[in-house]
C-alpha cells in the first residue's frame, strides 16, 4: 500500500510510448505524497486518486482528506493543490460519473502537452459493496502478470 505511483511513474519512464495509468486511494498516496512530485517529465501518466476520507482496506480509520469533526471550518486535505504544486500538467476533481467523464476527457486533451503527468481526485462514498470478492491470485502471480504484460 502507498506505492501504486511510484511503480507507475517507474513504468512510464521505461515506456514512454504506452500511456500508463495509476489507479492510487487517498491514505495511500498520503503516505508517501513526496512521490508525486516525480510525475513531471512524464506526459503519458494518468493519476487517479480514489478518495474516501479513510484507510478503508485496514479498518477505515479516517485519513487526512476527510473534514474535521471538531466543528472548526477547517478544509480537507486539497489533492489537487498538492497536484498543481507537484508540477502536474492537468489535474481536478470528480464527483458524479458525469463529472469523471468530462475530466477524463479533459485529460486527453492535454495528454502529451508540456511535460508532466495529469490527476483526477474522485471522491467516492464510503464503504464497499456486500459482494465485493476478495483477490483469488497471490502476489507473486500478480508480479509475474504485471511483468509478462509489460513485455509485451
Amino acid at each position: 500500500m502507498g506505492h501504486a505511483i511510484a511503480i507507475a511513474q517507474g513504468i512510464a519512464r521505461a515506456q514512454p510510448e504506452r500511456t500508463v495509468w495509476c489507479l492510487d486511494g487517498d491514505g495511500a498516496a498520503l503516505m508517501h505524497l513526496g512521490s508525486m512530485a516525480n510525475s513531471q517529465g512524464l506526459p503519458n501518466l494518468r493519476h487517479v486518486l480514489l478518495n474516501n476520507q479513510v484507510h478503508d482496506s485496514v479498518g477505515g480509520q479516517p485519513t487526512a482528506a476527510s473534514m474535521p469533526d471538531d466543528g472548526r471550518d477547517s478544509p480537507a486535505f486539497d489533492f489537487t493543490a498538492v497536484a498543481a504544486a507537484a508540477g502536474y500538467n492537468a489535474y481536478g476533481v470528480a464527483e458524479t460519473a458525469d463529472g469523471l467523464t468530462a475530466t477524463l476527457s479533459r485529460m486527453d486533451e492535454v495528454s502529451g502537452v508540456g511535460s508532466a503527468a495529469a490527476f483526477v481526485e474522485v471522491k467516492l462514498a464510503l464503504g464497499t459493496r456486500e459482494e465485493l470478492g476478495r483477490p483469488t491470485v497471490s502476489t507473486h502471480e500478480c508480479k509475474e502478470a504485471l511483468m509478462a504484460f509489460l513485455e509485451e
